[in-house]
């Protein structure tokens, strides 16, 4: 009996050793990373360059957008449809912007691409430039949340009914310890069983709600990093009552996250099974949670606005020719030194859009760039209060695009069907706001004849619309002609020198008059007979 009794003390000894050691190495852990983050951090504004330079292949940069769409569909029209968004880029354009730190970070910033949101704080991108004590401290707080979890957010996170048999299996483990005295065999048998009953229902209860859990979890970091920005004396102010959440925040601290992969949070998960903790902090946290759901979505986006703006703080120190745009009530674009963000080398371009524009020029000139610049600026304007350009006053509006159009395999959509489709959608956009429309090459899917016939018949009837703004480019210089009372010709051109094509990529007043593509036939070396049939079917052509 003495022997028994003796092992149960050693094996309780051991336990208790097991969770100090749990709680000291994840301490220590936790000291060497924020250590480690801080250092990474030192260097981050002068390097120019994210905590992550890699893409992590759980992320979800587009939940916060795809939720608010499914709890208002009727809001679609009002943001950067998914044909702007592929043709433009702006999944390029957003990593170019990401300088964030946590998940809910990217997640706001892919919404504001998509017009949901707008990052116009100057006060506070200043202070990230100018204050490094702040910027560090906020990028510390905000790299403490990460992105090594994509959570649901508070509102989306299910309500898992209490059991109260499983609230009070903590407790079951150290009943064996009460009986010990009187019978250490039984008081043993109760202890071990307990911890052995605790490991397996916490295992088959996480698969239940593991998704909620880690959300959980990382809310409850979210809360307690939120508090922390909003007490510094130059940080906006967040309008919470944290004392509705002191347990969430006290606890995000002990238990961690759902899951880990190094050593001490494995032991952690380990001891945190054996008495089922998962499942109780999350009954203990979830209430609170429900009750003031309204707080915590109001510290996600609290998280999310401070990450956005210290993300455009740095992008801009990445700029060499950037500028606050102004806006207006006219219905115009006028700017100076404009160039497209995705473009290395890229040539300024000035213009001032009074009316609606018809591009035409030879292929590579130059067209479709200038189009994608401006309404890219037209975004990041409206949206993050910068424009890459010397000068850029606008009228805000909403973006719509027609542009790099394909064959779709899975719907069976011919090119031509997909332009059609493309095209018709900008037929139906609200008419209480203004609307830009940037149409690139309409209808090349199909005949001259037809081309043309239909491409003068919609520019003509969009440009007559309320609340319109076209931009379009064409091959077609007979449009340029038909359409000249509803619209101001520009054109791109190129230069033949010794052989070499040359383009200077600016635009300039009027239709084109320059042709480059038979002369190209002749440049990279096509029979001379090609060449000389290809001439004189163009002058036949011309006299026709």
């Amino acid at each position: 009996m003495f022997i028994v009794s003796a092992l149960l003390w050693i094996y309780l000894a051991i336990l208790i050793a097991l969770i100090i050691l749990a709680i000291v190495a994840q301490m220590t852990i936790k000291a060497i990373e924020t250590l480690n983050l801080k250092n990474a951090i030192q260097t981050l504004w002068n390097r120019k360059a994210p905590l992550e330079s890699f893409i992590r292949p759980n992320h979800l940069y587009d939940h916060l957008y795809l939720k608010h769409l499914k709890q208002d569909p009727h809001q679609e029209s009002q943001y950067i449809d998914n044909k702007t968004w592929s043709d433009l880029d702006l999944d390029e354009l957003f990593q170019q912007l990401n300088f964030n730190f946590s998940a809910i970070g990217e997640m706001r910033l892919f919404a504001t691409l998509r017009g949901m949101y707008a990052i116009e704080d100057e006060q506070l991108i200043e202070t990230f430039k100018k204050h490094r004590s702040f910027r560090e401290f906020v990028s510390l707080k905000l790299a403490q949340i990460g992105k090594s979890v994509y959570p649901k957010y508070p509102d989306e996170i299910q309500t898992i009914p209490r059991q109260t048999l499983h609230m009070l299996s903590p407790i079951f483990p150290f009943i064996g310890l009460i009986v010990i005295p009187f019978s250490v065999p039984l008081g043993g048998f109760i202890a071990i069983a307990a911890l052995i009953y605790n490991v397996f229902l916490s295992s088959k209860l996480k698969k239940s709600f593991e998704d909620e859990l880690n959300s959980m979890y990382y809310t409850s970091n979210v809360l307690k990093r939120a508090r922390a920005i909003s007490l510094h004396d130059e940080a906006p102010h967040l309008d919470v009552n944290f004392g509705h959440f002191k347990t969430a925040r006290y606890l995000s601290g002990i238990v961690g996250s759902a899951s880990g992969a190094d050593e001490a949070a494995m032991l952690s998960n380990v001891i945190k099974s054996m008495f089922n903790l998962d499942y109780v902090l999350f009954h203990l946290i979830q209430q609170s949670f429900k009750e003031h759901e309204e707080e915590v979505l109001a510290c996600y986006d609290y998280i999310g606005m401070m990450d956005n703006h210290y993300s455009i703080a740095l992008w801009r120190e990445t700029l060499d020719t950037q500028v606050k745009p102004e806006t207006t009530d006219q219905p115009t674009i006028d700017f100076n030194g404009i160039i497209h963000p995705l473009l290395p080398d890229a040539v300024p371009n000035d213009l001032n859009i009074q009316q609606h524009i018809l591009l035409t020029g030879s292929n590579a000139s130059g067209k479709s760039t200038f189009m994608k610049a401006v309404a890219i600026n037209l975004i990041l304007a409206q949206y993050t209060n910068t424009a890459l350009a010397e000068r850029f006053v606008y009228k805000p509006g909403h973006i719509y695009t027609s542009m790099a159009n394909q064959d779709d395999v899975m719907s069976g959509d011919s090119y031509f069907m997909a332009e059609i489709k493309s095209v018709r959608r900008l037929f139906n956009l609200p008419s209480d706001h203004f609307n830009y429309c940037f149409i690139d090459e309409i209808f090349k899917g199909t005949n001259t004849t037809e081309r043309v016939a239909a491409s003068d018949s919609v520019l003509a009837y969009l440009a007559a619309q309320d609340n319109y703004r076209i931009l379009a480019a064409t091959h077609d210089i007979e449009l340029a002609e038909w359409l000249q009372q509803q619209y101001a010709n520009y054109h791109f051109n190129e230069d033949i020198q010794d052989d070499e094509i040359h383009f200077d990529y600016k635009i300039k007043k009027g239709k084109a008059n320059t042709r480059n593509a038979i002369e190209l036939l002749r440049i990279t070396d096509f029979p001379e007979r090609v060449y000389s049939d290809a001439k004189a079917n163009t002058k036949k052509l011309e006299e026709s």
